[in-house]
């Protein structure tokens, strides 16, 4: 039987598969789902025994920061920690977007458990992505703005099970943040209004690193 496989098109003409191996009934049900979701890149079938087109990032978005290859800012063979059900976690990415000196801020507007508290934003890695095409794929359609994947920060949280966090930092290439989806107000902090805002725990964690990073003269003395 004939399968099909669920490829998608970013803004950047970067492609990448969201699944595979697939009935054709079900592969266009699936793309009709993404699509539905109101995500801002094309998603098409086609038949898995097509050849895969190379795939990569055309300019900032996706781009190694420094020089790195793509192993070294994520690799999509690195799935995350094992579950307890021995399957491999899902990562969920979120992006602490650095821009003048000040990381920006997200406030939850849902789920009620933690709507009214901020966090980093982010999201969900798709099948075939790195970790850095993921987050700036999501602060695409969360803020509307281009992104710059840079460093992971140190840490990882299992925020339910079957999902891990990882939060990187990412410097902003163009555009101005606007809260499109899950939050209803964003915040400029500086590395001394870190504090000011009831963040989320697992992203408070990393306040203390990004603190040194915003501003140097923290870095401990060697």
């Amino acid at each position: 039987m004939d399968t099909f496989r669920v490829m998608r098109q970013d803004d950047n003409g970067n492609r990448f598969p969201v699944a595979d191996g697939l009935a054709r009934d079900e592969a266009e049900r699936l793309a009709a789902e993404f699509e539905a979701r109101g995500h801002k890149q094309l998603y098409w079938v086609e038949p898995t025994a097509r050849p895969m087109e190379a795939t990569g990032s055309v300019g900032g978005i996706g781009a190694a920061a420094d020089g790195q290859d793509a192993t070294a800012l994520g690799d999509p063979a690195d799935p995350g920690a094992t579950g307890a059900s021995g399957t491999a976690n899902r990562i969920v990415v979120g992006g602490a977007l650095i821009h003048g000196g000040r990381v920006l801020a997200a406030r939850r507007s849902a789920p009620a458990e933690v709507a009214g508290r901020w966090e980093f934003p982010g999201g969900k890695a798709e099948p075939g992505e790195t970790e850095p095409q993921a987050l700036e794929r999501e602060l695409l359609e969360e803020l509307g703005v281009r992104a710059r994947a840079l460093q992971r920060l140190p840490g990882a949280w299992l925020v339910r099970p079957g999902l891990e966090l990882r939060l990187w930092v990412a410097e902003l290439l163009s555009g101005e943040p606007r809260p499109l989806e899950d939050h209803d107000e964003l915040r400029w902090l500086g590395p001394g209004e870190l504090a000011d805002v009831d963040w989320i725990d697992h992203d408070r964690a990393v306040l203390p690193d990004l603190a040194r990073l915003l501003d140097p003269a923290r870095q401990s003395p060697a």
